[in-house]
C-alpha cells in the first residue's frame, strides 16, 4: 500500500510499511523512513506506482481551470476530495484527488490553507487584487525582458539610463531597471559596467566621475530650497578703511579682502577681512539647516558647487562699492621690522574699494615692479596703490621665511 501524506507544510508520498492507529511507518522513493502521524496521511492507494501516480497528477493538474475551480467550490472549509467530485465526478480517482490537492496548494490567491488537506475559498475581491498583482507582475517582467534584450543588442533603454547612477552605486535590487541590467548581465556572461559602456550609458569618463560625486554626495541635486537672502545687518559700525580683494576673475564668492594703513608713519595696521552671511543665520532656522548639512563650497577645476544659495552669496559677497559685514583682524606691525605689536578682531561693515583680479593684472603686477622704490608713483590700470601692494609682497616673503624656518 502507499500514501500520501503532509510534513512541515510539504506533500510526500511512499510505501507504507507498517500502520498503527495513531501513526504509520513509511518509506520515501529515496529509501528514506519516516514516521507519520495518521492525521497526516492525506491518501491511500494501491495502484499506480507513487512516481506514475505524481506524474499523472501533475498533469492533470496543470489542466484545472482556477477560475472554474473556485466557482465549483463550496463556500464552507472543505477538504481536496470534495473539490475533486465536484470538479471530475463521484467518486474521483486517485489521481484526480491529487492533481485536485497539487493546484489548490499552488493557488493560495484563490485557495486559503485551512489544515491538513482542508482549504476555504478566498472572497471574490481577494481574488481579484491577487490576479491584478499577478498580471502586473507578469507585465513587468515582460518589461525587465525587453529592457534586457535591448542592453544585450547594445541599446540602453532611457529609463535603465536614468537611474544608471542608482543601479551601479546604490541599487534598489527590486526595481525593474535593476533586475534587466542584471538579467542582461548574466546572458551576455559580463560585468554590469562593461555591460551599459557597450549600450552607451556611459557618455564619458568624466560626466561619468561627476555624475557618481553628484549621486553620491548630492543625491537630491545640488539646487537650493526657495530660502530668502537675509538682509545684512546695517547697524554694524563701519570700517574706515578701505579693502582690496584679490581672486581670478571667476570667482563670485568673494570671501576675503585686505586693508592697509599708516604706511610712511613707522606702524602699519594689516587689516585682514572675512566675508560673515553668518551674521544673517539664527541658530537652527532653514539657511542653518543648509549650510550645516553641505559645510563647504566643493571647488573643482572649471566649476563649483556653493555651499550657500546665490541671493545669499551675492547679500555678503565683499563686492567693491558696498559696505559689507566682515570679520576683521587688524594686525599692528612696525613698518621697519615687521614686528607684529598688537592684534584686534572686530565685526564690522567694510568698505570694498576694489575687486583685483589677478588674472587680469598678472603682467602689471611683477616681483620688479613691486620692489620700485616708494616714489616710483602706481600705474594707472591698477585699483589699489602699489605702495600697499609692495608692502604686502614685502610681508609675505617674510612671513614665508619664518614659516619655512619653523618647518626646516
Amino acid at each position: 500500500m502507499f500514501a500520501v501524506f503532509e510534513d512541515a507544510g510539504k506533500t510526500y508520498s511512499g510505501r507504507v510499511l507498517s500502520q498503527a492507529e495513531a501513526s504509520a511507518q513509511i518509506e520515501l522513493e529515496s529509501g528514506k523512513r519516516m514516521k507519520v502521524k495518521a492525521a497526516s496521511i492525506l491518501l491511500q492507494f494501491d495502484q499506480p506506482a507513487p512516481a506514475e501516480l505524481w506524474a499523472g497528477a501533475e498533469r492533470l493538474a496543470a489542466q484545472i481551470e482556477l477560475d472554474l475551480a473556485w466557482e465549483f467550490a463550496p463556500q464552507d472549509e472543505f477538504g481536496f476530495d470534495a473539490l475533486a467530485r465536484e470538479y471530475f465526478s463521484d467518486p474521483p480517482s486517485t489521481v484526480e484527488r491529487l492533481a485536485a490537492l497539487l493546484r489548490l496548494q499552488e493557488a493560495p490567491h484563490y485557495f486559503r490553507r485551512a489544515g491538513r488537506g482542508r482549504f476555504r475559498k478566498a472572497p471574490a475581491e481577494i481574488v481579484q487584487q491577487a490576479l491584478a498583482a499577478i498580471e502586473k507582475k507578469k507585465q513587468v517582467q515582460r518589461q525587465i525582458d525587453d529592457w534586457a534584450a535591448q542592453l544585450v543588442a547594445g541599446n540602453c533603454p532611457e529609463p535603465v539610463r536614468a537611474q544608471l547612477y542608482r543601479i551601479l552605486f546604490k541599487p534598489d535590487k527590486n526595481a525593474p531597471e535593476y533586475k534587466a541590467v542584471v538579467q542582461a548581465a548574466q546572458s551576455s556572461h559580463g560585468a554590469p559596467l562593461a555591460l551599459l559602456q557597450r549600450a552607451g550609458a556611459i557618455e564619458s569618463s568624466y560626466q561619468f566621475h561627476w555624475k557618481r560625486f553628484l549621486f553620491e554626495n548630492f543625491p537630491e541635486g545640488t539646487g537650493f530650497p526657495a530660502l530668502a537672502a537675509p538682509a545684512p545687518a546695517d547697524e554694524l559700525p563701519r570700517a574706515t578703511v578701505q579693502a582690496y580683494s584679490i581672486d581670478d576673475s571667476h570667482t563670485t564668492e568673494i570671501d576675503d579682502a585686505l586693508s592697509l594703513g599708516g604706511l610712511g608713519s613707522g606702524t602699519v595696521v594689516l587689516g585682514i577681512h572675512i566675508a560673515a552671511p553668518a551674521l544673517g543665520i539664527e541658530p537652527a532656522d532653514a539657511l542653518d539647516q543648509v549650510a550645516r548639512q553641505r559645510l563647504s563650497t566643493v571647488y573643482m577645476p572649471g566649476y563649483k558647487v556653493t555651499m550657500l544659495p546665490d541671493p545669499v552669496v551675492q547679500a555678503y559677497t565683499l563686492e567693491a562699492g558696498r559696505d559689507c559685514p566682515a570679520l576683521s583682524l587688524y594686525v599692528t606691525l612696525d613698518e621697519r621690522t615687521l614686528e607684529i605689536q598688537a592684534r584686534e578682531t572686530r565685526i564690522e561693515r567694510v568698505p570694498i574699494a576694489a575687486n583685483l583680479r589677478h588674472d587680469q593684472i598678472d603682467a602689471i603686477v611683477t616681483a620688479d615692479w613691486l620692489d620700485l622704490p616708494p616714489d616710483a608713483g602706481d600705474d594707472g590700470r591698477l585699483a589699489m596703490p602699489r605702495q600697499q601692494l609692495s608692502f604686502l609682497y614685502r610681508l609675505a616673503r617674510h612671513l614665508k621665511v619664518q614659516r619655512e624656518r619653523v618647518r626646516g
